[in-house]
């Protein structure tokens, strides 16, 4: 490190010299900086509160890979940002394993008041790597720790976005049987689902069969290609199926992801789809097409909201994050029947950013939902 120093320092003197050798200059430059800098301020000043920041992302990022957003409104786009780009789906994935459960409901293949024991669920559950959500959702039961439905499983998965509940689904209804449903639905660009939980370890299981120090196992992740890849996590799903980890290996095998490096590895290689294709699917579900009734009573019961407007009659959203993502989906229906349906994937967003996403989507889903106005605003802001 010395040796760059000083280089450091002659280029802090030449820097210093220019300086002071044209003080006109340095007085316009500053002068313009801070014009600059107050026009900035004056237009941070006019953003709305609620989402300025998070609608000035959009507007400065519609041109890079780092967001997609699809929003319509009685089938009239609002917005339309890379629709076509596939990026990681984080949670929102889950949203293919609710349809499957109702799916398999309706057609007896599963009983959702069937009772399954709390420790096969939690087979699945990797302590500190769900912002909690699987003890928020165990915390709603009347027995933390005693049989509960396949319906309070799969609520759990939807309303609390537990992993572990996710990946008990997965085995009940069949991994197979999930990703054919991507293939029924004409999901062009949605890459096959894996096990979430099972990601966790696939670091550890690349150090171990490698026989590579931990210094290696980025680049050797990265080489992995994505088939090769997600069967891991699959092999490791089966494995623990008749031999789950004790908690002691689980926190020994998750240790590589408290490197934010492996961790965003982790986040690149999750299942990707396009907003397209999410859209495909919230527009279908507003509408109640493609299934049948009993279908979507059973879907409603496992994803939907509570309404706090008395003019929304329907709705229904998923998010998913991860330390460098924040996905929202959305479709509502109001009291005069008008739908409308919202996609929003990033990708890549620093800490800032991901703070920026996760305090203003809500109100950025809100807003245009209920407020003619505001959608009239997000489509001239974000027209061609």
């Amino acid at each position: 490190m010395k040796k760059f120093y000083p280089l450091l320092f002659v280029g802090l003197l030449v820097f210093l010299g220019a300086c002071s050798n044209d003080k006109e200059e340095e007085r316009e430059a500053g002068s313009n900086d801070m014009e600059q800098e107050e026009a900035l301020e004056k237009n941070k000043e006019n953003l709305d509160p609620a989402t300025g920041l998070l609608m000035e992302f959009i507007e400065e990022n519609q041109d890079s890979d780092r967001v997609a957003f699809l929003a319509t409104w009685n089938d009239e786009a609002l917005a339309e940002i890379n629709t076509d780009l596939a990026m990681p789906l984080a949670s929102v994935v889950k949203i293919i394993i609710a349809i499957e459960f109702a799916s398999q409901a309706e057609e007896g293949d599963i009983d959702p008041a069937e009772m399954a024991a709390m420790e096969e669920v939690d087979k699945y559950y990797f302590p500190n790597t769900d912002g909690g959500a699987h003890d928020a959702w165990k915390s709603t039961l009347e027995d933390e720790e005693g049989d509960v439905s396949l319906e309070q499983i799969a609520r759990g998965m939807m309303d609390f976005s537990s992993n572990a509940n996710t990946d008990y689904l997965i085995e009940r209804l069949g991994l197979e049987e999930v990703n054919n449903r991507i293939e029924e639905l004409n999901l062009n660009n949605h890459e096959p689902i894996y096990p979430l939980t099972a990601s966790i370890i696939i670091s550890k299981k690349v150090i171990e069969d490698k026989g590579i120090e931990e210094g290696q196992l980025e680049e050797a992740l990265r080489d992995l290609d994505d088939d090769a890849y997600r069967q891991i996590a699959v092999d490791l799903f089966e494995e623990w199926q008749e031999n789950p980890l004790d908690e002691a290996e689980k926190e020994e095998a998750a240790a590589p992801l408290n490197d934010m490096s492996i961790q965003k590895v982790w986040s690149d290689r999750l299942t990707h789809a396009t907003a397209e294709d999410y859209h495909q699917i919230m527009k279908m579900l507003n509408n109640k097409e493609h299934y049948s009734e009993a279908f979507y009573e059973e879907l409603d019961a496992i994803f939907s909201l509570e309404l706090k407007n008395d003019s929304i009659i329907r709705t229904a959203q998923k998010g998913g994050s991860t330390a460098f993502v924040l996905n929202q989906t959305v479709y509502a229906e109001d009291e005069d029947g008008n739908r409308f349906e919202m996609i929003l994937f990033t990708n890549d967003l620093n800490l800032s950013e991901l703070e920026v996403a996760a305090m203003q989507v809500q109100a950025l889903t809100d807003k245009l939902v209920t407020e003619e106005d505001f959608r009239e605003e997000v489509r001239e802001a974000l027209a061609e």
